[in-house]
């Protein structure tokens, strides 16, 4: 287990006894005053103006909580600080706001004063009994409510910042590809010119598919097949049979990102030396629910990688559809694993 996620549960479970501790400590407090009100005290646990007495400092104690929560919270503290000055706040809040209701209750409904000895004993009864229950139970929930929110709110920045990565990634990747193709242009001019006028042609039908469909998140594989098969047409025309690429896709339905597959080829022809005596062979089958570009491993040592084709489909397919694009090679091969969309 990784020791990000060691810490991280043992954080949760430090949260976990504080609080089971402060419930016992609370339950312990409580059990010892109620002992000594059965054993000195003359409240009745029967009469119902007790329980409505109950109830009202159980809202008090609410409505006193949250105030004190937001005045800790607009004093920029840590977590356990902000609960622990949160909770003394509302005691004091709670304190105040009990009195006037004990005093003025004893006044208005019964007609009699109240000494400081009583006030003073009805607080601390209250408190134990009510207060420090409510108080810390709804400050465990505020505490627990923003670290979540902190945590969404981090992950929800994350998201913006790999979308924006892939937005960027989108960008760069347009003139990766129109620069690639000149190249190709640039070679045919030089070698074959009389086949620059056909590549001129089936070059503007795929940039212009390309330009189309970038922006989309899915084509059928079937369009996207029939890119491909342009895209090689105009390898033929610069490599001849330098490159073999072989398409054995029978079963055509589900959707792909757009120029997927085109990439998958693209990186191969970069990678690896190939001629007309030794062809590098790149054949694309389907596997249930991907799609396998492989090609045989012929490396070019001095080939910079930029990676920036492979990593633009990882992206895409991560932050769009929660899938993975597998990149494997072997002693003898290099594959891409694309998934269809189904």
């Amino acid at each position: 287990m990784p020791i990000f996620e060691v810490m991280k549960n043992s954080k949760i479970l430090g949260n976990i006894l504080l609080i089971g501790l402060f419930i016992a400590v609370v339950n312990t407090v409580q059990t010892y005053v109620l002992y000594i009100t059965r054993k000195f005290g003359d409240i009745d646990f029967y009469e119902i103006s007790v329980h409505v007495f109950g109830l009202i400092a159980c809202a008090l104690s609410l409505v006193s909580t949250l105030l004190a929560w937001k005045l800790a919270e607009s004093w920029s503290l840590k977590n356990i600080s902000k609960i622990a000055m949160a909770l003394l706040v509302s005691v004091l809040i709670y304190a105040v706001s009990h009195s006037i209701f004990y005093v003025t209750e004893r006044f208005v409904i019964y007609g009699i004063g109240t000494s400081f000895d009583m006030l003073v004993g009805n607080f601390v009864f209250s408190t134990v009994m009510f207060h420090l229950y409510i108080s810390g139970l709804t400050l465990a929930y505020l505490a627990f409510r923003d670290k979540a929110r902190i945590a969404v709110n981090l992950q929800s920045v994350e998201k913006e910042k790999e979308i924006l990565q892939y937005k960027m990634l989108q960008k760069n990747l347009e003139p990766h590809f129109l620069f690639n193709n000149l190249s190709l242009l640039s070679g045919l001019v030089r070698h074959k010119p009389a086949e620059v006028e056909a590549f001129v042609e089936d070059f503007s039908d795929v940039y212009r598919y390309y330009l189309d469909h970038t922006k989309e998140e899915l084509v059928s594989l079937q369009e996207e097949i029939a890119f491909l098969e342009k895209y090689v047409s105009l390898m033929k025309k610069r490599f001849g049979d330098a490159y073999i690429v072989d398409i054995t896709l029978t079963d055509q339905t589900g959707f792909i990102l757009p120029c997927s597959l085109q990439l998958a080829v693209e990186n191969a022809v970069k990678h690896n030396r190939a001629s007309t005596e030794i062809p590098l062979v790149i054949t694309i089958f389907r596997t249930e629910n991907a799609v396998k570009i492989v090609n045989d491993l012929h490396a070019v040592d001095f080939t910079h990688s930029s990676g920036l084709g492979n990593e633009f489909l990882q992206k895409s397919y991560e932050l769009n559809f929660g899938r993975q694009v597998n990149f494997i090679k072997s002693e003898t091969d290099y594959t891409v694993e694309i998934p269809l969309i189904l």
